[in-house]
């Protein structure tokens, strides 16, 4: 991606500095970009595979990627035993893989306009436990590191990727509800939109080699950082840490997708350099393939942060809607002759949610209702996918 920012960068200056008014389109946005994409690890423990699948796209279009659906893919191992991959949406396929007796497999994979795609013999390899996780507090955020050890010296070289939890929460939290044209309390036990928690996979590539070492042993590996101007360590953090093994060619591929994304931005930096996965187009050998596909076992450890035993320095970051656009409202019950239909006006279509009861003092009469626009009230409208069900893993205490 940053290799499209440095050419269509260097296209506007062109055209800045030339004062060119007719459009002018470099021949590379010309050229066919609609490659095949393979992403994910065969998983060989037993437990669910994720493949995803989809096509490039050319550099004037907005869509980074299109989703690669109505594929048909399989696994077939060294002993002939095949397992077939279940569509879901948006390109994402899904099996169950017992791989454990295997040595070696290659993927398939038929697009639905006939074209076949293979792996080149991928090899079958088991990872170790990871043997901690544990954190750091830096000036401005967290540093995760791991440790990880091979008591057979043959795993030589591992990656990592972790997904992310956290607990937010709403600007106002409600305790009434409008349902059929009536104003309920709210059942805060299971009915609460005030605190919320999003899930999202980190995009970092973190990978590692032994093969300078004795011995296969990898201590403090940094593998994540969570900056507190993120605003995810504000009420409570969750890292899922998940550690594979890679073969050479598989360590080699993953240090290099990490140069041509994460180190470019000045001449001094690494350049970009030609990516050459194991995926080829069965009959068409010099189709360009992106993606490489490991055969791994997949071994994690999980670690969760209570900001409520650490103090971190600096100031969280909240996301909007901030306090400028989550004014709060008031509905009178004054005139009570047409309050059930000013209510129904305000409430029925949900952009409005009711906050709190408003009581006249001293008396504690009720005079009316408080409310504010949706996404200053319900969580789950705050932060994309993001959810009012507890995860299993999330301590009561937070």
């Amino acid at each position: 991606m940053k290799r499209r920012g440095i050419l269509t960068g260097l296209f506007i200056t062109l055209t800045t500095m030339w004062g060119c008014k007719k459009p002018f389109t470099p021949e590379v946005i010309n050229k066919p970009s609609n490659y095949l994409v393979v992403e994910g690890t065969l998983n060989t423990g037993g437990d669910t595979t994720t493949l995803k699948l989809s096509r490039t796209t050319q550099l004037n279009d907005t869509a980074k990627t299109q989703a690669e659906n109505g594929a048909a893919l399989y696994v077939e191992d060294n002993n002939n035993i095949r397992y077939s991959f279940i569509p879901e949406s948006k390109g994402v396929y899904k099996a169950q893989l017992i791989l454990q007796g295997s040595k070696t497999c290659t993927l398939h994979i038929t697009t639905k306009d006939q074209q076949q795609y293979a792996s080149d013999v991928i090899p079958v390899l088991t990872t170790p436990p990871i043997d901690s996780l544990q954190f750091t507090v830096l000036s401005n955020g967290l540093q995760f590191y791991t440790s990880t050890h091979d008591p057979t010296n043959t795993v030589k070289y591992y990656r990592w990727d972790y997904d992310e939890t956290w607990e937010y929460v709403s600007f106002y939290q409600s305790r009434l509800k409008y349902v059929n044209d009536q104003i309920q309390y709210r059942d805060l036990a299971t009915e609460d939109i005030y605190r919320c928690w999003a899930q999202a996979p980190a995009l970092a590539i973190v990978v590692a080699s032994t093969a300078g070492l004795s011995q296969s042993v990898i201590n403090n590996e940094p593998v994540g950082y969570v900056d507190i101007s993120s605003g995810k360590l504000a009420h409570g953090y969750s890292l899922l840490l998940k550690q594979y093994s890679l073969t050479k060619e598989a360590y080699e591929y993953w240090q290099k997708l990490k140069k041509n994304t994460e180190q470019l931005g000045s001449i001094f930096d690494a350049q970009p350099s030609d990516l050459k996965g194991n995926m080829h187009n069965v009959a068409n050998s010099d189709e360009p393939v992106l993606g490489f596909v490991s055969a791994s076992g997949i071994t994690t450890k999980r670690i969760l942060f209570d900001p409520t035993n650490l103090t971190l320095p600096g100031t969280s970051y909240f996301p909007p809607p901030y306090a400028d656009e989550c004014g709060k409202a008031f509905i009178p019950l004054d005139p009570t002759d047409s309050f059930d239909t000013r209510a129904h006006n305000k409430f029925s279509k949900g952009d409005s949610l009711l906050i709190e009861v408003e009581e006249r003092k001293p008396d504690g009469k009720l005079i009316g209702y408080n409310y504010a626009q949706a996404n200053c009230v319900d969580c789950r409208l705050k932060i994309k996918n993001g959810t009012n069900k507890r995860p299993s893993y999330w301590p009561g205490y937070l």
